[in-house]
């Protein structure tokens, strides 16, 4: 095959696209041209480039809320990740959008999570904070993707499509594109993925809380989504676990994808430039229904996240996390020479640190204080 082969592979997955879908032929490419592959969509590439990385096989040992050390059947980031990619792709399938590309990014969204969780991230936070910087694990993916995986010779990083790096870019606003094209939202697929995250990491959460003790399934008759789950279960699989959260996990997928279509004609999406030029997104539940979608998640903060067992897991990670770092701030040369090219000390060891696994910071924690 050429590269005309290719083009026309190209053509044809997108022929069975919607007109507001982000087509392969229509990408704004990669920041360093390479040729194309005449047997993969670009997008299949990012994400085959994406899974063979160490970040991502890193994210097994990446606690989601609870730490390996309680259970070995609990979630982690890794996962985590695949979830969300299922989801999403799912979504995406419904709604005649790119799957490969809301696969990338769904695979992509969790490589610069640090180890333990959001308390984690918190707590990298404080203390970027006091170096007059900050931390946030969604722009610390897009730093592992175009600097920190170093798999290619010409370039750093993964020269992932300008596509996939949007979608990393999840809580943007208005920003400008490499082209010097300024967009508002994000496209469809990004958007899924951003959802789609929401209701795997909920729903997996309410499964764990259930597997952990943290919750009863009675108790998850004080939630619209979750009653309504259990009142459409035959009698035999009411009281099931697996069968509430598949069947939550259902409810939750037909109403996005109803919202999203009504979204789209409300707002008469007809190309991805419409997409790009709302203030708003178009992939979410309407007002009545988030309103139950939130109540779930403030279900789960009461009574799984801010429980006094995860708290005190988290509490601990955080406090290593801030032990640890100024530990490798005070000696440099305990850190790999790749993480030195930075801005500054303070963010080469932020980079070190979020790049740890939670046994790995533990490790090191417990190395230091013997020393």
């Amino acid at each position: 095959m050429n590269k005309i082969d290719g083009q026309n592979l190209w053509n044809q997955f997108d022929q069975g696209l919607t007109p507001y879908a982000q087509k392969n032929a229509d990408s704004q490419g990669r920041s360093f041209p390479e040729p194309t592959d005449p047997n993969r969509l670009p997008f299949q590439r990012d994400r085959d480039r994406i899974i063979h990385t160490t970040s991502f096989r890193r994210l097994k040992g990446k606690m989601q809320v609870v730490t390996p050390a309680y259970g070995d059947h609990f979630r982690n980031r890794l996962s985590h990740s695949l979830e969300v990619a299922q989801i999403a792709r799912d979504l995406a399938r419904h709604l005649r959008l790119n799957e490969d590309l809301v696969e990338a990014i769904a695979l992509a969204h969790d490589l610069g999570h640090p180890p333990f969780g959001h308390t984690g991230e918190s707590a990298l936070n404080e203390k970027m904070k006091m170096f007059g910087s900050a931390f946030d694990h969604n722009k610390q993916s897009l730093r592992v993707v175009t600097h920190f995986e170093r798999r290619y010779q010409k370039f750093p990083g993964l020269n992932l499509s300008q596509e996939v790096i949007e979608g990393l870019q999840k809580h943007e606003t208005f920003f400008d594109r490499p082209s010097g094209t300024g967009i508002y939202s994000p496209h469809l697929e990004a958007q899924i993925v951003d959802i789609a995250d929401e209701i795997a990491y909920l729903s997996a959460d309410l499964e764990d809380a259930l597997r952990g003790g943290f919750i009863t399934i009675s108790s998850l008759n004080e939630l619209t989504i979750t009653t309504k789950a259990m009142e459409t279960l035959p009698e035999e699989e009411k009281k099931d676990r697996s069968a509430i959260i598949r069947r939550t996990i259902r409810i939750l997928l037909q109403q996005i994808i109803q919202d999203s279509l009504d979204n789209i004609d409300k707002y008469q999406i007809k190309t991805l430039s419409d997409v790009q030029k709302q203030s708003h997104r178009i992939i979410y539940f309407n007002s009545h229904f988030y309103k139950e979608f939130r109540a779930l998640k403030q279900f789960l903060f009461q009574h799984f996240y801010l429980s006094p067992a995860v708290k005190r897991m988290t509490d601990d990670g955080a406090n290593m996390i801030k032990t640890v770092f100024d530990t490798l701030y005070q000696n440099p040369q305990q850190i790999p020479t790749k993480f030195l090219p930075a801005e500054n000390p303070a963010q080469r060891v932020c980079d070190y640190i979020a790049g740890m696994t939670d046994d790995f910071l533990v490790a090191l924690c417990k190395k230091n204080n013997k020393a």
